[in-house]
Protein backbone atom coordinates (compact mmCIF):
# COMPACT_ATOMS: atom_id res chain seq x y z
CA UNK A 1 0.00 0.00 0.00
CA UNK A 2 0.96 3.60 -0.87
CA UNK A 3 0.72 6.12 1.99
CA UNK A 4 1.51 9.79 1.21
CA UNK A 5 3.82 10.35 4.67
CA UNK A 6 4.58 14.21 3.19
CA UNK A 7 4.09 16.45 0.14
CA UNK A 8 7.11 19.22 -0.58
CA UNK A 9 6.34 22.51 -0.88
CA UNK A 10 5.10 23.62 -4.65
CA UNK A 11 6.53 20.60 -6.05
CA UNK A 12 4.50 18.86 -9.09
CA UNK A 13 2.74 16.97 -6.19
CA UNK A 14 1.40 19.54 -4.24
CA UNK A 15 0.48 21.71 -7.57
CA UNK A 16 -1.70 18.56 -8.70
CA UNK A 17 -3.31 18.26 -5.23
CA UNK A 18 -1.61 15.42 -3.70
CA UNK A 19 -1.42 15.57 -0.19
CA UNK A 20 -0.25 14.02 3.37
CA UNK A 21 -2.32 10.89 4.22
CA UNK A 22 -3.46 9.68 0.96
CA UNK A 23 -3.44 6.35 -0.32
CA UNK A 24 -2.59 5.83 -3.82
CA UNK A 25 -4.28 3.30 -5.25
CA UNK A 26 -3.35 3.50 -9.15
CA UNK A 27 -1.09 5.11 -11.11
CA UNK A 28 -2.23 6.20 -14.93
CA UNK A 29 -4.61 3.23 -14.95
CA UNK A 30 -2.30 0.47 -13.21
CA UNK A 31 -2.62 -0.65 -9.49
CA UNK A 32 0.64 0.34 -7.74
CA UNK A 33 1.58 -2.45 -5.23
CA UNK A 34 5.08 -0.50 -3.62
CA UNK A 35 7.47 1.52 -4.67
CA UNK A 36 9.17 -0.27 -7.41
CA UNK A 37 5.63 0.43 -9.21
CA UNK A 38 5.44 4.18 -8.01
CA UNK A 39 8.66 4.82 -9.55
CA UNK A 40 8.41 3.10 -13.02
CA UNK A 41 4.86 4.46 -13.39
CA UNK A 42 5.47 8.00 -11.93
CA UNK A 43 8.30 8.25 -14.87
CA UNK A 44 6.13 10.46 -17.09
CA UNK A 45 5.09 13.92 -17.78
CA UNK A 46 1.51 13.76 -17.14
CA UNK A 47 0.47 11.15 -14.05
CA UNK A 48 -2.85 10.50 -13.22
CA UNK A 49 -3.76 8.84 -9.75
CA UNK A 50 -6.51 7.66 -8.34
CA UNK A 51 -6.20 7.99 -4.39
CA UNK A 52 -7.80 7.35 -1.21
CA UNK A 53 -8.49 10.67 0.77
CA UNK A 54 -10.78 9.87 3.80
CA UNK A 55 -12.60 6.72 2.77
CA UNK A 56 -13.42 9.14 -0.56
CA UNK A 57 -11.73 8.13 -4.03
CA UNK A 58 -10.80 10.28 -5.60
CA UNK A 59 -9.06 11.08 -9.32
CA UNK A 60 -6.33 13.85 -9.70
CA UNK A 61 -3.68 14.37 -12.27
CA UNK A 62 -0.03 15.78 -11.81
CA UNK A 63 2.10 17.71 -14.67
CA UNK A 64 5.00 17.06 -14.78
CA UNK A 65 6.53 18.42 -17.90
CA UNK A 66 10.42 18.54 -16.65
CA UNK A 67 10.25 14.95 -15.41
CA UNK A 68 11.41 16.36 -11.79
CA UNK A 69 10.60 14.32 -8.63
CA UNK A 70 7.48 14.62 -7.80
CA UNK A 71 7.62 15.61 -4.45
CA UNK A 72 5.98 12.61 -2.69
CA UNK A 73 7.32 11.20 0.23
CA UNK A 74 6.13 7.61 0.81
CA UNK A 75 5.44 6.00 4.56
CA UNK A 76 7.66 2.96 5.23
CA UNK A 77 4.72 0.50 4.12
CA UNK A 78 5.53 1.16 0.40
CA UNK A 79 8.64 -0.86 1.01
CA UNK A 80 7.23 -4.16 2.85
CA UNK A 81 9.51 -6.40 4.94
CA UNK A 82 11.80 -8.48 2.61
CA UNK A 83 10.78 -11.92 1.30
CA UNK A 84 12.29 -14.65 3.39
CA UNK A 85 14.91 -17.21 1.51
CA UNK A 86 13.29 -20.66 0.87
CA UNK A 87 16.76 -22.39 0.17
CA UNK A 88 18.87 -24.47 2.28
CA UNK A 89 22.03 -24.23 0.82
CA UNK A 90 24.66 -26.41 2.03
CA UNK A 91 27.29 -23.21 3.13
CA UNK A 92 24.91 -20.78 4.33
CA UNK A 93 26.35 -18.24 6.44
CA UNK A 94 23.45 -17.66 8.59
CA UNK A 95 22.85 -21.58 9.81
CA UNK A 96 27.02 -21.26 10.83
CA UNK A 97 25.89 -18.71 13.92
CA UNK A 98 25.43 -19.04 17.36
CA UNK A 99 22.42 -17.71 19.38
CA UNK A 100 22.95 -14.28 20.70
CA UNK A 101 23.99 -12.10 18.32
CA UNK A 102 22.73 -9.15 16.79
CA UNK A 103 19.08 -9.90 15.22
CA UNK A 104 19.38 -8.37 12.20
CA UNK A 105 21.94 -11.17 11.58
CA UNK A 106 19.23 -13.61 11.39
CA UNK A 107 17.43 -12.50 8.58
CA UNK A 108 17.80 -14.66 5.59
CA UNK A 109 15.98 -12.26 2.75
CA UNK A 110 15.76 -13.28 -0.87
CA UNK A 111 13.57 -10.08 -2.19
CA UNK A 112 14.22 -8.88 -6.00
CA UNK A 113 13.06 -5.50 -4.94
CA UNK A 114 15.89 -5.07 -2.17
CA UNK A 115 18.37 -6.45 -4.85
CA UNK A 116 17.14 -3.24 -7.20
CA UNK A 117 16.90 -0.71 -4.07
CA UNK A 118 19.69 -2.05 -1.72
CA UNK A 119 22.23 -4.19 -3.84
CA UNK A 120 21.60 -7.59 -2.31
CA UNK A 121 21.87 -10.86 -3.72
CA UNK A 122 18.89 -13.08 -4.39
CA UNK A 123 19.11 -16.42 -5.82
CA UNK A 124 15.02 -15.77 -7.65
CA UNK A 125 14.00 -19.26 -6.32
CA UNK A 126 11.43 -17.55 -4.47
CA UNK A 127 10.29 -15.37 -7.83
CA UNK A 128 6.75 -17.40 -9.31
CA UNK A 129 6.24 -17.09 -13.28
CA UNK A 130 4.04 -14.08 -12.20
CA UNK A 131 6.66 -11.77 -10.05
CA UNK A 132 8.54 -12.77 -12.65
CA UNK A 133 6.66 -10.69 -15.43
CA UNK A 134 6.69 -8.00 -13.36
CA UNK A 135 10.46 -7.44 -13.22
CA UNK A 136 10.78 -7.42 -16.58
CA UNK A 137 7.90 -4.95 -16.86
CA UNK A 138 8.81 -2.93 -14.77
CA UNK A 139 12.73 -3.41 -16.20
CA UNK A 140 14.24 -3.44 -12.98
CA UNK A 141 17.93 -3.17 -13.73
CA UNK A 142 20.35 -4.56 -12.03
CA UNK A 143 20.08 -6.82 -10.12
CA UNK A 144 22.26 -8.57 -8.02
CA UNK A 145 22.24 -12.41 -8.92
CA UNK A 146 23.71 -15.40 -6.80
CA UNK A 147 24.83 -18.20 -9.41
CA UNK A 148 27.04 -21.05 -7.91
CA UNK A 149 26.70 -22.80 -10.65
CA UNK A 150 25.19 -22.64 -14.06
CA UNK A 151 24.66 -26.31 -13.95
CA UNK A 152 21.37 -27.15 -12.91
CA UNK A 153 22.17 -30.70 -11.21
CA UNK A 154 24.81 -28.89 -9.30
CA UNK A 155 22.89 -25.75 -8.01
CA UNK A 156 19.81 -27.72 -6.94
CA UNK A 157 22.35 -30.30 -4.83
CA UNK A 158 24.10 -27.05 -3.45
CA UNK A 159 20.96 -24.71 -2.54
CA UNK A 160 18.77 -28.01 -1.88
CA UNK A 161 15.73 -26.05 -3.79
CA UNK A 162 13.67 -27.71 -6.56
CA UNK A 163 13.23 -24.40 -7.95
CA UNK A 164 17.44 -23.69 -8.43
CA UNK A 165 17.80 -25.48 -11.61
CA UNK A 166 16.13 -23.34 -14.12
CA UNK A 167 18.58 -19.75 -13.16
CA UNK A 168 20.01 -20.16 -17.02
CA UNK A 169 17.16 -19.68 -18.82
CA UNK A 170 15.66 -16.97 -16.72
CA UNK A 171 19.43 -14.85 -16.78
CA UNK A 172 18.50 -15.56 -21.08
CA UNK A 173 15.11 -13.75 -20.59
CA UNK A 174 16.80 -10.90 -18.38
CA UNK A 175 18.69 -10.11 -21.30
CA UNK A 176 16.31 -10.29 -24.28
CA UNK A 177 14.17 -8.03 -22.47
CA UNK A 178 17.16 -5.47 -21.76
CA UNK A 179 17.98 -6.03 -17.56
CA UNK A 180 21.58 -6.45 -16.56
CA UNK A 181 22.75 -7.90 -13.62
CA UNK A 182 25.46 -8.39 -11.51
CA UNK A 183 26.31 -12.05 -10.74
CA UNK A 184 27.95 -13.98 -7.42
CA UNK A 185 29.41 -17.15 -7.25
CA UNK A 186 29.97 -18.66 -3.86
CA UNK A 187 32.74 -21.36 -4.51
CA UNK A 188 33.08 -24.48 -2.16
CA UNK A 189 36.19 -26.54 -3.17
CA UNK A 190 35.55 -29.45 -5.03
CA UNK A 191 31.80 -29.14 -5.67
CA UNK A 192 31.68 -25.71 -7.90
CA UNK A 193 34.93 -25.15 -8.69
CA UNK A 194 37.30 -26.84 -11.25
CA UNK A 195 35.42 -28.04 -14.38
CA UNK A 196 31.94 -27.00 -12.92
CA UNK A 197 33.10 -22.62 -12.70
CA UNK A 198 34.89 -23.23 -15.89
CA UNK A 199 31.44 -24.20 -17.79
CA UNK A 200 29.61 -21.69 -15.38
CA UNK A 201 31.89 -18.78 -16.56
CA UNK A 202 31.47 -19.89 -20.04
CA UNK A 203 27.54 -19.41 -19.73
CA UNK A 204 27.57 -16.50 -18.48
CA UNK A 205 29.90 -14.89 -20.25
CA UNK A 206 27.76 -15.70 -23.38
CA UNK A 207 25.49 -13.41 -21.29
CA UNK A 208 27.56 -10.36 -21.40
CA UNK A 209 27.06 -7.33 -22.15
CA UNK A 210 23.81 -7.43 -19.60
CA UNK A 211 25.97 -10.17 -17.52
CA UNK A 212 27.91 -6.97 -15.86
CA UNK A 213 30.21 -8.36 -13.41
CA UNK A 214 30.77 -11.70 -11.82
CA UNK A 215 32.57 -12.36 -7.84
CA UNK A 216 34.06 -15.41 -7.47
CA UNK A 217 33.54 -15.76 -3.45
CA UNK A 218 35.23 -18.58 -1.24
CA UNK A 219 32.72 -19.93 1.12
CA UNK A 220 32.82 -18.63 4.40
CA UNK A 221 33.49 -21.33 7.24
CA UNK A 222 32.84 -20.50 11.20
CA UNK A 223 33.36 -22.96 13.91
CA UNK A 224 29.97 -23.50 14.13
CA UNK A 225 28.98 -26.82 11.90
CA UNK A 226 28.07 -29.48 13.25
CA UNK A 227 24.99 -30.92 12.03
CA UNK A 228 25.66 -29.32 8.62
CA UNK A 229 27.75 -30.59 5.24
CA UNK A 230 31.26 -31.13 5.55
CA UNK A 231 33.19 -28.58 3.64
CA UNK A 232 36.91 -27.91 4.38
CA UNK A 233 37.99 -24.08 3.76
CA UNK A 234 40.05 -23.28 0.47
CA UNK A 235 43.79 -23.77 0.70
CA UNK A 236 46.56 -22.21 -1.38
CA UNK A 237 46.53 -24.42 -4.32
CA UNK A 238 42.91 -24.87 -4.35
CA UNK A 239 42.68 -20.47 -4.73
CA UNK A 240 45.45 -20.80 -7.27
CA UNK A 241 43.33 -22.79 -9.72
CA UNK A 242 40.54 -20.24 -9.10
CA UNK A 243 42.59 -17.10 -9.85
CA UNK A 244 44.04 -19.41 -12.72
CA UNK A 245 40.34 -20.07 -14.20
CA UNK A 246 39.24 -16.80 -13.26
CA UNK A 247 42.53 -15.32 -15.54
CA UNK A 248 41.41 -16.62 -18.39
CA UNK A 249 37.93 -15.46 -18.79
CA UNK A 250 39.80 -12.15 -17.62
CA UNK A 251 42.00 -11.84 -20.59
CA UNK A 252 38.99 -12.50 -22.94
CA UNK A 253 36.90 -10.28 -21.58
CA UNK A 254 39.52 -7.24 -21.96
CA UNK A 255 40.17 -8.27 -25.50
CA UNK A 256 36.63 -8.58 -26.69
CA UNK A 257 34.81 -6.28 -24.25
CA UNK A 258 37.45 -4.01 -22.85
CA UNK A 259 36.29 -5.21 -19.14
CA UNK A 260 37.92 -8.09 -16.71
CA UNK A 261 34.44 -8.95 -16.09
CA UNK A 262 35.34 -11.37 -13.31
CA UNK A 263 36.37 -10.73 -10.40
CA UNK A 264 37.96 -13.06 -7.85
CA UNK A 265 37.61 -11.72 -4.04
CA UNK A 266 40.61 -10.07 -2.57
CA UNK A 267 40.39 -13.40 0.39
CA UNK A 268 41.08 -15.87 -3.05
CA UNK A 269 44.29 -13.98 -3.76
CA UNK A 270 45.49 -13.36 -0.20
CA UNK A 271 44.71 -17.62 0.45
CA UNK A 272 47.70 -18.07 -2.99
CA UNK A 273 49.50 -14.93 -2.14
CA UNK A 274 49.31 -13.09 -5.06
CA UNK A 275 49.62 -9.75 -5.45
CA UNK A 276 46.53 -7.67 -5.49
CA UNK A 277 45.70 -6.52 -8.84
CA UNK A 278 45.99 -2.63 -10.20
CA UNK A 279 42.77 -0.40 -9.77
CA UNK A 280 41.83 -0.69 -13.65
CA UNK A 281 41.30 -4.92 -13.27
CA UNK A 282 38.03 -3.79 -11.17
CA UNK A 283 36.27 -2.12 -13.93
CA UNK A 284 34.80 0.72 -11.21
CA UNK A 285 34.84 -1.63 -8.59
CA UNK A 286 30.92 -2.68 -8.87
CA UNK A 287 30.85 -6.03 -6.44
CA UNK A 288 33.20 -3.83 -3.53
CA UNK A 289 30.49 -4.76 -1.07
CA UNK A 290 31.58 -8.83 -1.97
CA UNK A 291 34.88 -8.04 -1.12
CA UNK A 292 36.20 -7.60 -4.54
CA UNK A 293 38.96 -5.26 -4.50
CA UNK A 294 38.71 -3.43 -1.36
CA UNK A 295 42.79 -3.81 -0.26
CA UNK A 296 43.36 -2.19 -3.74
CA UNK A 297 40.59 0.57 -3.25
CA UNK A 298 41.80 0.98 0.50
CA UNK A 299 45.42 1.62 -0.89
CA UNK A 300 44.47 3.88 -3.72
CA UNK A 301 42.58 6.27 -1.33
CA UNK A 302 45.41 6.53 1.28
CA UNK A 303 47.97 7.70 -1.76
CA UNK A 304 45.20 9.92 -2.95
CA UNK A 305 44.78 11.41 0.65
CA UNK A 306 48.39 12.49 1.20
CA UNK A 307 47.73 14.58 -1.87
CA UNK A 308 44.30 16.01 -1.37
CA UNK A 309 44.64 16.65 2.53
CA UNK A 310 46.78 18.91 4.50
CA UNK A 311 48.34 17.42 7.09
CA UNK A 312 47.48 18.96 10.40
CA UNK A 313 50.33 18.18 13.03
CA UNK A 314 48.38 16.07 16.24
CA UNK A 315 49.70 15.51 19.83
CA UNK A 316 51.62 12.99 20.73
CA UNK A 317 49.62 9.77 20.41
CA UNK A 318 49.68 6.16 21.31
CA UNK A 319 47.24 4.28 19.03
CA UNK A 320 45.60 1.23 18.50
CA UNK A 321 44.23 0.01 15.36
CA UNK A 322 42.46 -3.49 15.89
CA UNK A 323 41.95 -5.58 12.00
CA UNK A 324 40.98 -8.97 10.72
CA UNK A 325 43.82 -11.34 10.02
CA UNK A 326 43.61 -11.31 6.31
CA UNK A 327 43.90 -7.81 6.10
CA UNK A 328 47.02 -7.12 8.65
CA UNK A 329 50.28 -7.48 6.91
CA UNK A 330 48.86 -5.00 4.36
CA UNK A 331 47.42 -2.56 7.50
CA UNK A 332 50.60 -3.13 9.21
CA UNK A 333 52.61 -1.55 6.11
CA UNK A 334 50.19 1.32 5.44
CA UNK A 335 50.16 2.48 8.93
CA UNK A 336 53.82 2.41 9.17
CA UNK A 337 54.20 4.45 6.19
CA UNK A 338 51.39 6.96 6.32
CA UNK A 339 51.08 8.18 10.55
CA UNK A 340 52.73 11.26 11.20
CA UNK A 341 56.12 11.17 13.25
CA UNK A 342 54.61 11.90 16.28
CA UNK A 343 52.14 9.19 16.12
CA UNK A 344 53.09 6.03 17.50
CA UNK A 345 50.12 3.78 15.86
CA UNK A 346 50.25 -0.36 16.16
CA UNK A 347 48.54 -2.73 14.67
CA UNK A 348 46.54 -5.52 16.38
CA UNK A 349 45.96 -8.23 14.28
CA UNK A 350 42.15 -10.10 15.97
CA UNK A 351 42.55 -14.04 16.09
CA UNK A 352 38.70 -14.65 15.55
CA UNK A 353 37.93 -16.66 18.46
CA UNK A 354 34.13 -16.19 17.97
CA UNK A 355 33.52 -17.76 14.83
CA UNK A 356 36.83 -19.33 14.38
CA UNK A 357 40.06 -18.96 12.78
CA UNK A 358 38.80 -19.34 9.69
CA UNK A 359 37.07 -16.34 9.71
CA UNK A 360 39.84 -13.40 8.53
CA UNK A 361 37.85 -10.36 7.85
CA UNK A 362 37.55 -7.14 9.85
CA UNK A 363 33.79 -6.94 9.80
CA UNK A 364 33.07 -10.12 11.25
CA UNK A 365 35.54 -8.97 14.33
CA UNK A 366 33.12 -9.19 17.84
CA UNK A 367 33.55 -6.98 20.86
CA UNK A 368 34.22 -9.75 22.93
CA UNK A 369 37.06 -10.69 21.08
CA UNK A 370 38.52 -6.96 21.04
CA UNK A 371 38.38 -7.19 24.46
CA UNK A 372 40.27 -10.11 24.96
CA UNK A 373 43.05 -8.88 22.53
CA UNK A 374 43.23 -5.55 23.67
CA UNK A 375 42.10 -6.10 27.18
CA UNK A 376 45.77 -5.26 28.77
CA UNK A 377 47.13 -2.68 26.60
CA UNK A 378 47.86 1.04 27.39
CA UNK A 379 46.55 3.79 24.40
CA UNK A 380 45.17 7.33 24.19
CA UNK A 381 43.25 6.10 21.36
CA UNK A 382 41.58 2.75 19.64
CA UNK A 383 40.70 2.85 16.27
CA UNK A 384 37.29 0.96 15.82
CA UNK A 385 36.64 0.28 12.29
CA UNK A 386 32.96 0.92 11.35
CA UNK A 387 32.25 -2.21 9.48
CA UNK A 388 32.45 -3.99 12.54
CA UNK A 389 29.48 -2.25 13.76
CA UNK A 390 25.93 -2.00 12.45
CA UNK A 391 24.59 0.73 10.06
CA UNK A 392 23.82 3.22 13.13
CA UNK A 393 27.32 2.11 14.28
CA UNK A 394 25.78 1.05 17.80
CA UNK A 395 26.15 -2.48 17.83
CA UNK A 396 28.71 -5.29 17.35
CA UNK A 397 27.73 -8.47 15.83
CA UNK A 398 27.69 -10.05 19.35
CA UNK A 399 24.96 -7.46 20.28
CA UNK A 400 27.23 -5.41 22.63
CA UNK A 401 26.64 -1.25 22.06
CA UNK A 402 29.79 0.11 21.46
CA UNK A 403 29.33 2.30 24.94
CA UNK A 404 29.15 -0.82 26.85
CA UNK A 405 31.76 -2.27 24.76
CA UNK A 406 34.43 1.55 25.71
CA UNK A 407 33.05 1.08 29.23
CA UNK A 408 34.12 -2.38 29.39
CA UNK A 409 37.98 -1.65 27.60
CA UNK A 410 38.52 1.43 29.51
CA UNK A 411 40.23 2.98 26.73
CA UNK A 412 39.15 6.04 24.60
CA UNK A 413 37.71 4.66 20.93
CA UNK A 414 36.95 6.61 17.90
CA UNK A 415 34.97 4.82 15.20
CA UNK A 416 36.75 5.66 12.10
CA UNK A 417 35.32 4.73 8.20
CA UNK A 418 36.64 1.50 7.10
CA UNK A 419 38.72 3.46 4.05
CA UNK A 420 42.11 3.98 2.79
CA UNK A 421 40.87 8.01 3.28
CA UNK A 422 39.11 7.56 6.62
CA UNK A 423 42.40 5.93 8.31
CA UNK A 424 44.40 8.61 7.00
CA UNK A 425 42.46 11.76 8.23
CA UNK A 426 41.94 9.70 11.67
CA UNK A 427 45.81 9.22 11.87
CA UNK A 428 46.86 12.77 10.33
CA UNK A 429 43.92 15.11 10.48
CA UNK A 430 43.04 17.17 13.21
CA UNK A 431 39.03 17.82 13.84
Amino acid sequence: MLCVKEVEHLSPAAKGGIKAQDVILKINGEEALDIIDFHALTADEKVHMLISRQGENISLSVNNPSYEPLGIRLTQSALPPPKSCANNCIFCFVAQMPEGMRPSLYIKDDDWRYSLMMGNFITLTNVNDREFSRIIKRKASPLYISVHATSPTVRKNMMRNKNAGKLMERLVELKQNGISYHLQIVLVPSINDGDVLKQSLKDLYALLPNALSVALVPVGLTKFREGLHPIEPYDKIKAKEVLDIASYFQEKARQEHDISFVHPSDEFYCIAGKNIPPASFYDGFPQIENGVGMIRQFEDELISSKDYFDIIQKDEQKILIPCGTMIYPYMKEWVEKYSPENVEAKVIPINNRFFGETVTVTGLITASDLLHELKDMDADMVFIADSMLDSSNELFLDDISFDDFKHRLELPCKIVSATGEGLYRALNVKE
